[in-house]
């Protein structure tokens, strides 16, 4: 069967071999290409743009020291004496010295390199002659753009036409986070604004990347329905304890009621989780349907649940680790302060933990809801029947 399996393999791979690449994917590519080096040029030349005055280090000059910091730790220290070109503005074209003063942590300050590009301030005399030069920010649009360039290059190269697609669905929802903000500013219900966009955001991207089919719409209603259990299912626990040992003091800032932003943040990021599962579980049922549209429903659950149960574990696991991830700088600096592990996990990881939590109880709901949903569409007749 092996045997089999890989000689139809190579006999699919020989056949695409002599196969030219159609003109709307050879024009997408160019299209991509054209606007990739567009962006790189732009960047690189884009300093004009800016209303702060930007230098260019030409030179950097160092010595190192150490420094003991209010928790009695010594730290190493690293001064730069730097010279660089300004780029912009009046003194454009101008030599500067700047100092910079950098600590092993880096929390407060930056470990310049020579060619990296910095926006300063700038005092002048009533001659119009630079008195003094201090350094605010090191200007990053260049890193941004060469990710952002090596992401479309990597998604395209795996992906191809839905990797493409993928781009587009990324673009469209960034479109609606945008309109979602624009119509808060306005004064309209976060709440109401957030679940549309949620609906939004699942709809636009399957729909882009799935095309219009019962594959798709099996993942959309798996998806909606396993979010809306969790969230159901979390509401009703959270209200019986009265919100007891979850700790709000990371969103004392917020100007609105943080129960509300948190039940905004729950539905957000489990969604996302829920949608990877659910058009895994509809695609997988919608690819043994078509190798054998004769296939028997048992046969069908059974497949689904062993394949269900393989990304269960790594989405659950996904899920806690993005959560931690955003709260390591915050660890790390009370840990730095000797405030014990508990203390952090109970105040400052509750919020995180109850992400997880209540993603991965959407994860788990999703896949029984999204196999029976897939089979009820995909196959006409009823669901348990040969």
């Amino acid at each position: 069967m092996t045997k089999n399996l890989l000689n139809k393999y190579l006999f699919k791979l020989d056949a695409n071999i002599g196969k030219q690449p159609n003109k709307k994917t050879v024009l997408i590519i160019l299209i991509l290409i054209v606007v990739s080096l567009a962006s790189l040029f732009f960047i690189s030349t884009n300093e004009n743009l800016y209303g702060n005055p930007i230098a260019k280090i030409t030179s950097i000059t160092e010595n190192e020291s150490k420094e003991e910091n209010s928790t009695g730790k010594i730290e190493p220290m690293k001064n730069q004496k730097i010279e660089a070109i300004i780029m912009n503005g009046t003194f454009k074209g101008n030599s500067i010295e700047l100092n910079n003063t950098t600590s092993f942590s880096q929390v407060n300050d930056l470990d310049l390199k020579v060619n990296d590009e910095i926006f300063i301030s700038l005092q002048s005399n009533d001659n119009n002659e630079i008195t003094s030069a201090k350094i605010l920010d090191l200007k990053r649009d260049k890193n941004v753009i060469y990710m952002i360039n090596i992401f479309i290059a990597l998604i395209l190269l795996v992906g191809g036409i839905k990797g493409f697609k993928s781009l587009v669905s990324v673009v469209v929802n960034i479109l609606i986070v945008f309109s979602i903000i624009g119509l808060f500013s306005k004064g309209y219900d976060l709440a109401i604004l957030s679940i549309i966009g949620s609906i939004l955001f699942i709809i636009a991207s399957l729909f882009i990347v799935s095309g219009k089919n019962k594959k798709t719409a099996s993942a959309i209603i798996g998806t909606l329905a396993g979010t809306l259990t969790s969230m159901l299912i979390a509401g009703i626990v959270i209200k019986l304890n009265n919100w007891s040992g979850i700790h709000f003091e990371e969103m004392e800032f917020l100007t609105h009621p943080p129960e509300k932003i948190f039940f905004i943040e729950l539905i957000i990021g489990t969604l996302g989780g829920i949608m990877d599962i659910a058009i895994s579980i509809s695609s997988a049922i919608d690819e043994l349907y078509d190798k054998n549209p004769n296939i028997d429903s048992k046969s069908i659950i059974k497949s689904a649940r062993e394949i269900g149960q393989d990304i269960m574990g790594t989405m659950s696991n996904t899920l806690v680790f993005a959560y931690l991830s955003g709260s390591m700088p915050i660890i790390l600096l009370l840990l730095r302060n000797g405030l014990p592990i508990t203390y952090i996990i109970n105040i400052n990881l509750s919020l995180e933990f109850m992400r997880a939590l209540i993603g991965s109880i959407g994860i788990v709901l999703s896949i029984p809801i999204t196999i029976f949903t897939s089979i009820a569409i995909l196959k006409k007749h009823k669901i348990g029947e040969a």
